[in-house]
């Protein structure tokens, strides 16, 4: 990233819910630490069930999250800019509860590892915290919608 792309990004960092309070000093310092990845319409960015371990924070486009219930794909979301999607497996490396795919104009994603993850909560101890509290809500949403998706099944065909 050059100079300008450094500034977006740090405006960006601040958007995030889970950074929100961490200072400009300290979100500098993540500045460095992070990847840029460009992903084309349409391509997977991340399937359910693959191992990850980073975080995903779009700047740009927009990105799909899908999951299978019984053999049927469920939207369970539509992500935007500034909004981020893989923190799960950023506290902890596990396999991905969705699949990512990149939207009808593409994505280009800011990418945050799960070990540089474990660098910065060296010096911000309860960014943990507040990312377990946005995972708990996330995986609440995930089961409910499946939950919708299964009632409907159970629902008679009225001819």
């Amino acid at each position: 990233m050059d100079l300008k792309e450094y500034v977006q990004v740090l405006e960006l960092l601040k958007k995030i819910d889970f950074l929100e309070s961490v200072s400009e000093p300290e979100l500098k310092n993540i500045l460095f630490l992070l990847q840029k990845q460009d992903v084309s319409a349409g391509k997977t960015i991340l399937f359910q069930g693959e191992i990850a371990n980073r975080l995903f924070i779009i700047r740009k486009g927009s990105v799909t999250i899908t999951t299978k219930s019984k053999g049927q794909r469920i939207i369970l979301a539509q992500l935007n800019a500034p909004m981020y999607f893989g923190e799960i497996s950023l506290l902890r490396p596990t396999s991905a509860t969705a699949t990512v795919t990149a939207g009808d104009a593409g994505a280009e994603l800011i990418v945050l590892t799960h070990d540089a993850m474990s660098s910065i909560s060296k010096k911000l101890p309860n960014i943990q915290t507040r990312i377990k509290a946005v995972i708990d809500a996330r995986i609440a949403s995930k089961q409910k919608a499946k939950e919708a998706s299964d009632a409907g099944d159970d629902k008679p065909n009225s001819k």
